[in-house]
């Protein structure tokens, strides 16, 4: 029974370290008051989901939900860690497998569409209830639901009724022996067993007061658990092998008076506990493994102190013997459970169990002197050549001998059809991951150690791999994740089935100036000899890769797929700045080169923003939809094709600064605030509306950064860059560009205005000979395409200032595309006001629109037009056409687009740290005046062209 008189203290603590202290029984009036509310919303016995950070909010909810005779299960709180296409899914199958009638969730999870998947109670609504009375209450005989952990897939819900929750409280605390002078310090998220039961559902049933944190605030600043275990005198802490990982890093003072740091829910580490214990200065007796799972409640088996056993893996770590109640049998290397608190089926499902009662775990061990030792995952095992592996110890491995990866690496299997068996293949996290080239250093130092014969190893962009609710990585997906990113590259490519590709893939960075029979292992051979069987050419040890794929090339003409080769110029830069090119100027080209050559202006955002979206379009596209990527993938292909890319100043470093992007999310996420994004009429945004987006703020990219940017944009696509230095004002950032027609002292500055073609063809032939750009292959069509806009534009409009004009008038009209601030679509359709989306102002256009609309918002680039009814620019646009026919100066002095930079979003891919992003705010007044120096150079016609264009 739970009595709201005996419930313990809990310590909620503050990253700045302004901790609440709450006696749960002081929550009673707001436990009442909402339970009334849900009692008279959901019918008793129902499963009601809380989706909440580690607040008190959480605690009155779960309190409320038992009082109201409901089953509360504690949902998984959407983070950054962990990508939103699988928290969404992951939310769906929760719903479903639980049959969970309402969630009772915060402001932020309500925001991120939750209502799409059940019916949701909102904490704003919770919040304003009266409070109840502070009459006393009791929990006699209630149920909660608390999931698997997941590692298999999604997880499944088990029912558990309070007296078994009470026994088994009883049963664990034998072997800790917790007392109400100890205390619980804890970051682990309520949605996994280890912090519900062990740091949440127990304590609450013994009277053990917690200190809890929020496992971001932890992830983010790690030495705020040493702190709030001083603070609050904390005896006792649960954390995964990782969090010991990370402690033992930790710089901050180590605490004094711990009993006990407990580890579980992933493979204990002798290293780390050893590592971990000599950081902090306590004895091993203070380290306690545990072996636990939702399937029991919690604990399976328990033990104070480090004891090891020497295995064909490696050592590993005793779980200790078995709690009160608890028996275990190893049946074909596998650990079966039995107890008088253990499940006997899933939610929905049959009964698990064998005849003798005993459900199995999954997980393989031994039990030796009757201790239980497990030595990982059934589904990890992995047998090669005969010998059995686990990907666990592939994983411990890998940590060991390369810590740098740690926590962004793993181990998993895929199908090689090549051999007709799996092969483990270790996926790595890193921002640099295109430019690495120590795959088969890595492979080897693993190789070496593991005694494998062949294990493939592939670097990802960060944010790839998919973990599960409790931190864990979820090798299935992230296998499948993989397979789908490789196949879309093979269509993409064009060459599926070709032995040529197909030779590239298996081996993309091995050395392919010596002999294969020196630099690859026996297995990587086979794979070869495989490749090559069909193709008329003989196996030979001693030739080389590069000598096999230019045979392959040969075999098969020259290696080029069908379609007309050609020099393929694409340009990024400002259409002015080669607006003077033409035929004769291509003729010159094809004439020093010896190849047909072709031009074409494609309007896309600026290096930084660009790689990002290519990442996004080949690693995180194929798990989606293709269907709305149809724009990005067309500009994307031209840029793919492209011979050389053409990019300059203007469009890397004097535009961004005062734009807001909207970039593809490798979160999978839309950010709302990309619903204020305002674009013109280029046309890689025309489906942004309907896209995963997060914001990224111009002047969070540095200037200093420009031509990183673009040599990393380069060595991605594979693709020479050259680059166009027009303006004297960004010398300072373009010192060691390929062209720089900049004018001397007193001359006509470069920008805008055209660049002599002549010259500019000149310097280009000569730098395209030196560095040996050679033709792409492919369909050609006109050999000068210029019908993309002049540049890339996008905006951040003012909320506060829309909200006021959508309120202010009866209808509307919208010129622009239906990505443009999409927002305002939203929120008139809400409001139930009429509005017609045009795609364009011009008179034409607007004429025949009837009835008349009360106002035009302006969603693309302003130009003049008329018009008679109020007219507002939505996007940036000079002061004399920022609006028209308005008077209300509430509405004409103040822009409708914002002046402020949101902060930037953090899920894509950049490699500028908070200093550095910090250094890039602070290049914003050298910007300005860069930019001040630009227009006064220009005559006001051309100013106020470019100002209108922008």
């Amino acid at each position: 029974m739970l009595r709201s008189s005996e419930l313990p203290e809990f310590v909620f603590v503050s990253p700045s370290s302004d901790d609440r202290r709450v006696r749960l029984g002081d929550l009673t009036p707001r436990v009442r008051a909402v339970a009334a509310h849900l009692s008279a919303r959901i019918p008793a016995g129902s499963c009601v989901g809380l989706m909440f950070p580690s607040e008190p909010d959480l605690v009155v909810n779960w309190l409320a939900s038992l009082l109201a005779g409901l089953e509360p299960l504690v949902m998984q709180y959407p983070t950054r860690k962990q990508s939103r296409e699988y928290w969404a899914d992951s939310v769906r199958n929760t719903v479903a497998v639980a049959n969970i009638a309402a969630v009772l969730a915060d402001e932020r999870s309500v925001a991120l569409g939750l209502s799409d998947f059940v019916a949701t109670i909102g904490q704003g609504e919770l919040s304003a209830l009266p409070d109840g009375s502070a009459e006393p209450y009791a929990l006699d005989d209630f149920a909660i639901i608390q999931l698997s952990s997941g590692t298999t897939g999604y997880r499944k819900a088990i029912r558990f009724r309070s007296e078994d929750l009470r026994r088994h409280a009883e049963d664990y605390n034998s072997s800790l022996g917790l007392t109400p002078q100890d205390t619980i310090v804890s970051w682990l998220p309520l949605y996994h067993d280890m912090g519900y039961i062990a740091c949440f559902v127990m304590p609450m049933m013994l009277g053990i007061p917690v200190a809890m944190m929020d496992p971001m605030a932890w992830v983010r600043n790690p030495a705020m658990l040493f702190e709030a275990i001083g603070r609050n005198a904390g005896t006792v802490c649960y954390m995964p092998n990782f969090g010991f990982e990370v402690m033992a890093g930790c710089d901050a003072a180590a605490p004094d008076g711990m009993r006990l740091w407990i580890s579980c829910s992933e493979p204990v580490s002798a290293h780390t506990a050893r590592k971990f214990l000599e950081r902090i200065g306590a004895p091993e007796q203070a380290f306690a493994p545990c072996y636990a799972m939702a399937e029991n409640i919690f604990a399976v088996s328990f033990r104070t102190g480090l004891r090891t056993l020497e295995t064909a893996g490696g050592d590993v770590v005793s779980c200790g013997s078995p709690i009160a109640g608890v028996d275990l049998k190893i049946v074909d290397g596998e650990i079966w459970v039995r107890s008088p608190t253990s499940l006997h089926h899933y939610l929905g499902g049959e009964d698990i169990r064998d005849a003798e009662g005993y459900y199995p775990t999954g997980d393989l061990g031994e039990i030796r002197d009757g201790e239980l030792y497990v030595t990982g995952r059934k589904q990890d095992l992995l047998i090669q050549a005969g010998r059995k592996y686990m990907l666990s110890d592939i994983d411990l491995a890998l940590n060991r001998l390369h810590a740098d990866i740690r926590g962004r690496a793993a181990a998993v299997q895929i199908y090689d059809e090549r051999l007709g068996t799996q092969k483990p293949l270790i996926l790595i996290e890193s921002p640099d991951f295109f430019l690495r080239d120590d795959q088969k250093k890595v492979a080897d130092s693993v190789k070496e150690v593991m005694g494998l014969d062949q294990i493939e190893v592939a670097f990802v962009p960060p944010r790839f791999l998919t973990k599960t609710s409790s931190g864990k990585i979820n090798r299935k997906k992230s296998a499948a994740d993989w397979l789908l990113h490789r196949q879309a590259m093979t269509a993409g490519g064009g060459d599926a089935g070709d032995p040529l590709t197909e030779l590239r893939q298996a081996f993309p960075k091995v050395d392919r100036q010596h002999p294969v029979e020196e630099v690859l292992d026996s297995l990587s051979l086979t794979v070869l000899r495989i490749a090559l069987g069909g193709t008329g050419i003989a196996f030979d040890g001693k030739l080389s890769l590069g000598a096999i794929e230019e045979a392959l090339a040969k075999a098969r003409g020259d290696g080029q797929p069908a379609g007309e080769e050609a020099i393929r110029i694409v340009s990024l830069t400002e259409r002015p700045t080669v607006g003077s090119i033409d035929e004769r100027h291509l003729d010159r080209l094809a004439e020093r080169l010896g190849h047909r050559v072709t031009f074409e202006h494609v309007c896309l955002p600026p290096s930084a923003i660009l790689l990002s979206d290519l990442v996004f379009c080949d690693y995180f596209q194929p798990r989606l939809d293709p269907e709305p990527f149809r724009f990005v993938n067309r500009a994307l292909a031209k840029l793919r094709a492209a011979s050389v890319i053409l990019m300059d100043d203007l469009a890397e470093l004097f535009f961004p600064p005062n734009q807001v992007y909207g970039v593809l999310s490798h979160n999978l996420e839309r950010d709302e605030r990309a619903d204020l994004v305002s674009v013109r009429w280029q046309n890689y945004t025309q489906a942004h509306d309907r896209l995963p987006l997060t914001i990224v703020s111009g002047i969070d990219i540095p200037l200093a950064a420009a031509s990183e940017n673009m040599a990393r944009l380069a060595a991605y696509l594979g693709k020479p860059v050259f680059r166009i230095a027009t303006a004297k004002a960004f010398e300072a950032f373009t010192k060691d560009w390929e062209y720089r027609p900049l004018p001397g002292p007193g001359g006509t500055l470069a920008g805008i205005r055209e660049l002599d073609p002549d010259a500019l063809t000149d310097a280009l032939a000569d730098w395209m000979s030196r560095n040996a750009v050679r033709p792409t292959p492919g369909p050609v069509a006109a050999s000068i395409e210029r019908s993309d806009l002049s540049h890339f534009c996008s905006n951040f409009a003012d909320r506060e200032h829309l909200d006021l004009v959508l309120d202010r008038f009866g209808s509307f009209a919208i010129a622009g595309q239906p990505a443009s601030v999409p927002y305002i679509a939203r929120k008139l359709e809400e409001k139930g006001k009429p509005f017609t989306i045009v795609p364009s102002y011009a008179p034409a256009i607007l004429g025949s629109l009837d009835p008349a609309p009360e106002c035009l918002l302006t969603c693309g680039a302003q130009g003049r037009y008329e018009i008679a009814v109020p007219a507002i620019a939505v996007m940036m646009a000079s002061a004399q056409w920022r609006t028209l026919n308005v008077t209300d100066p509430d509405l004409r002095d103040k822009p409708a687009w914002s002046s402020v930079k949101p902060t930037s979003g953090t899920d894509w891919l950049h490699r500028f740290d908070l200093e550095r992003v910090e250094n890039g705010r602070r290049f914003f007044p050298a910007w300005k005046q860069a930019q001040d120096d630009l227009r006064a150079a220009l005559s006001p016609k051309v100013e106020k062209d470019m100002v209108l264009a922008s």
